[in-house]
């Protein structure tokens, strides 16, 4: 059931086409991603993603995908 929120957050982050108003808005709004309280019921853990986007201003350099536990994960680099 993650595989819908993981895919908002990678294009989220990741995605060239959309502006960073449209970028930090989409992060602001993460609650209405799809399954986000099922993947985040505590934002504890999604804040620090905030914070690097908050200094960087811009798209991420890289995303690592990866799977913990039978669920898919990401990681970013800024």
């Amino acid at each position: 059931m993650n595989e819908n929120f993981e895919e908002w957050l990678i294009d989220s982050c990741s995605n060239r086409q959309i502006t960073e108003k449209e970028r930090e808005q989409r992060l602001i709004s993460w609650e209405s991603a799809p399954s986000a309280r099922f993947c985040h019921p505590g934002e504890e853990h999604l804040l620090p993603l905030h914070v690097c986007y908050g200094v960087a201003g811009t798209a991420e350099k890289r995303v690592f995908e990866f799977e913990i536990m039978g669920k898919m994960a990401s990681a970013y680099l800024w």
